[in-house]
């Protein structure tokens, strides 16, 4: 039932239905966060100065092209958008299904693609526009990567590891704890065996040399930009902040509501990971140790998170994956079970190709898009929070993404130390010198509305598309019919 062509069918079936979610679903709140800035970019903007953004801009500048050829349609970027993370996703499980090779008794794996296709989340999440799916990809190939170097030696393969690495870091500051986990991991699977510390040492140096050389080169070309205090400022100190301590209690984020509606959509992979974390203690393996400690590391590092947003588990899917390879190659060695398993895996699948065909995230958020579009020039400025904005349209304030969070973090942070000073006077000032001829105001996301409605909600009358408020005396009220 899992012979090569079977698998190759349904991993063909799982990406065609997965290219027309990316075309039908709405976007989930950081893809239009993550597109506006690629397209303000493209417009001249400089992130965390013009515009704030708490992810390392690598992204906004690899989109901004793209972001530019395909104005002023939102869907057509976003679909492009996607169809390059679907790419990525590609080559990803070309690596994992060679990694996860390596912790079978046959060092064949072909199927083992499946167990992270037929988990819709994780194919979502590694479609989603955003810094995670390139890291997530960047990072299983390092791992592929460091452990063909521990298993056969190759200085080659570490010094790939360690440039993976610090490629994946480009992409996103979430890289750092999960390499130093697979370090952790490391340590622990050879610390048994010194036969293995001598490589094992001189890997690891490779690694550190090759992760700088990308790294090295954003520093620079932030440096010679004129911005790297501003960065540092949103990346760390503010996200430090902001997911540690100063987040609202409000948000309803609870890592345990997130593990277990992500082990409700995907029992198999849970619980094989969870059973190959158990194997991994009974039969240690560098290919499962490590695993094993990042997925347990990884988790940990998440309790004290005000956000555990469900993309968090992207990574800890894979390395949860790679744990259950051996689990599922057990049974499927087992006459008794293994046209069971062979089924629940392809049935797996087919549940993704369902949700692909069904789910959507906020259904409303196009209609929104195209009438703060119509309703504007190329001019105008708008005042809009993902994922309701229009994507082609400047802000009038640096706060456009979720005030309620960033404004009170960053006045925590500013009473406390040094930060770029003015900006919550300067999104005041703007309601007078530069106002938003739309204002999208949601009900029931009081956290995204911009500082200062309140007080000038008087001055905008609602439209026929409700949240969307249009501002009096502006051209496009003028053409309306609204009083």
């Amino acid at each position: 039932m899992l012979r090569p062509s079977i698998v190759r069918a349904a991993i063909a079936v799982a990406f065609a239905f997965l290219l027309v979610h990316a075309l039908r679903s709405g976007c989930d709140h950081d893809e239009v966060e993550h597109l506006h800035a690629a397209w303000l970019v493209s417009q001249g903007q400089v992130p965390f100065v013009d515009f704030v953004h708490v992810h390392h801009p690598t992204i906004f500048y690899l989109l901004a092209p793209l972001a530019r050829a395909l104005a002023p349609s939102p869907r057509a970027l976003v679909f492009a958008a996607r169809t390059v993370d679907l790419l990525l996703l590609a080559l990803a499980l070309l690596a994992f299904r060679a990694t996860a090779a390596r912790t079978t008794e046959d060092r064949r794996a072909d199927w083992a693609p499946l167990l992270l296709l037929g988990c819709f989340f994780f194919a979502r999440n590694s479609m989603e526009v955003r810094n995670d799916p390139w890291m997530s990809a960047l990072v299983i190939v390092a791992v592929w990567c460091w452990l063909r170097y521990l298993g056969e030696g190759g200085a080659r393969w570490a010094a790939l590891a360690g440039f993976a690495i610090g490629c994946a870091t480009v992409f996103s500051q979430k890289t750092l704890p999960f390499a130093g986990l697979i370090g952790i991991g490391t340590i622990v699977a050879v610390a048994r065996d010194r036969s293995r510390w001598a490589r094992t040492a001189r890997g690891a140096a490779l690694v550190a040399g090759a992760a700088a050389v990308p790294i090295l080169a954003m520093v620079i070309a932030i440096h010679r930009a004129g911005y790297w205090s501003e960065f540092a400022f949103w990346n760390y100190a503010v996200t430090r902040n902001l997911y540690l301590q100063n987040a609202p209690s409000n948000l309803g984020a609870s890592l345990f509501a997130t593990i277990g509606v992500s082990m409700a959509e995907a029992p198999v992979l849970w619980a094989a990971g969870l059973a190959g974390i158990a194997l991994a203690m009974v039969r240690p393996r560098l290919e499962t140790t490590i695993p094993a400690v990042v997925v347990i590391g990884a988790l940990a590092a998440l309790l004290p998170s005000r956000m555990p947003w469900n993309h968090y588990l992207l990574l800890v899917q894979v390395f949860l994956a790679l744990l259950a390879v051996p689990v599922v190659d057990l049974v499927l060695q087992s006459v008794r079970w293994r046209a069971a398993a062979a089924t629940l895996l392809l049935l797996m699948v087919v549940k993704t190709a369902v949700l692909s065909t069904f789910y959507t995230e906020i259904p409303d958020g196009p209609k929104v898009q195209r009438a703060a579009l119509a309703a504007t020039g190329p001019e105008d400025r708008v005042a809009m929070p993902p994922p309701y904005h229009p994507i082609f349209r400047k802000d009038a304030f640096f706060f456009w993404v979720v005030p309620g969070l960033l404004i009170p973090s960053y006045l925590d942070l500013c009473a406390r130390a040094r930060c770029p000073s003015g900006l919550v006077a300067a999104d005041a000032r703007a309601w007078d010198q530069s106002p938003p001829v739309t204002v999208f105001a949601p009900p029931d996301e009081p956290l995204w509305i911009p500082r200062g409605w309140d007080e000038h909600r008087s001055e905008y009358v609602a439209t026929s598309t409700p949240g969307l408020w249009l501002r009096r005396g502006s051209p496009a009220h003028a053409n309306s019919n609204s009083p």
